[in-house]
């Protein structure tokens, strides 16, 4: 990163006090606690916020004392957290990273962190939403995502895929930084927005890297297949028989069924049984006890009308019977 601030013309905080800068960073990203480490007579701080929708840019930076964070709540989105100078000590789920120039650390939904901030340390939080990468997820590997995505924490940013997405990085923040430039608009934002999150999906490791991989070797999808995945996706509880697909695609039923054991992997049917038991999956982890849901509802609302040969298939999926995972906690 440059030594110049990024994202100046959108400064939303510049201020001596630190409950402020704290406040500020909550609303922006997570609530925490925020606590000067030795002696501090006079700490000065900025923030500044670039918001795309999916994925927002958030530059803090602080000068005066070393300071110890606490995240207070679990993370529902997806932080990219990049040093511009400085470095950020961060412990998570037991593993400890130090973010400085050539390493990032991504932290995941559902996760807390410690963190210990160097004195005149400035960062750059890449936030992307969760639902936006499962979406995007879903069209590069033709597959509907059944588990949440797991980033590896550290993100070695020395490597060339990591460092290409980071040069994409950088490239958006000058972007951002003159006016009338391309992410000033929704239309010219959206490639952004594609790029980083398909990037960050390539180059940082997860549970997902291996389809992905194999993703890469697949044939290029016809539009046939798109649009018949657009409607699987919007409406997966619809009745969504081969033929019907076929309509929406404005091709025979063979030809659908070829196009997408060439393209996707698997029949129409079966890409259409991967999607909602996948909606039935989150569904039932998302559900607390005492809530009134029950397994054959669930099913019923997302297509599946024999509920035994359901309770079958998500055994297969899932390897615990459905009513196990209703009855489990929620995913913390």
């Amino acid at each position: 990163m440059t030594k110049a601030s990024p994202l100046e013309r959108f400064q939303v905080l510049q201020s001596d006090d630190l409950d402020e800068f704290r406040t500020s960073v909550s609303h922006l990203l997570t609530p925490h606690r925020l606590t000067p480490l030795g002696r501090a007579e006079s700490i000065r701080t900025k923030v500044c916020h670039a918001d795309l929708g999916a994925v927002s840019l958030v530059y803090g930076q602080h000068r005066g004392a070393e300071l110890g964070a606490q995240l207070v709540e679990q993370l529902d989105y997806y932080d990219v957290n990049l040093s511009i100078g400085g470095f950020n000590e961060i412990t998570c789920r037991g593993e400890q990273v130090i973010v400085d120039p050539t390493t990032a650390c991504i932290i995941s939904p559902r996760m807390r962190a410690d963190m210990k901030l160097s004195e005149a340390y400035r960062q750059l939080h890449v936030r992307i939403e969760r639902i936006a990468l499962d979406r995007q997820l879903e069209q590069l590997t033709g597959r509907p995502v059944t588990e949440p995505i797991r980033f590896d924490a550290r993100m070695d940013l020395t490597a060339p895929a990591s460092a290409s997405w980071l040069r994409s990085v950088r490239a958006l923040t000058r972007d951002l930084d003159q006016p009338g430039g391309l992410a000033d608009s929704p239309l010219g934002a959206e490639p952004w927005i594609n790029l980083m999150m398909s990037g960050l999906l390539i180059a940082a490791h997860n549970n997902y890297s291996h389809l992905l991989d194999s993703a890469q070797t697949l044939p290029r999808r016809p539009p046939p297949v798109k649009r018949a995945i657009e409607l699987i996706e919007r409406h997966p509880d619809a009745q969504l028989g081969v033929e019907q697909l076929a309509e929406v695609a404005g091709v025979s039923a063979r030809s659908l069924q070829r196009h997408f054991r060439e393209t996707v992997g698997l029949s129409p049917h079966e890409y259409v049984q991967r999607v909602r038991l996948a909606r039935v999956h989150t569904e039932l982890q998302l559900s607390r006890p005492g809530s009134g849901a029950t397994v054959t509802d669930v099913a019923l609302r997302w297509g599946f009308t024999h509920v035994p040969r359901f309770a079958g298939l998500y055994q297969e999926r899932y390897g615990v019977a459905p009513s196990e995972t209703l009855r489990s906690e929620p995913p913390s």
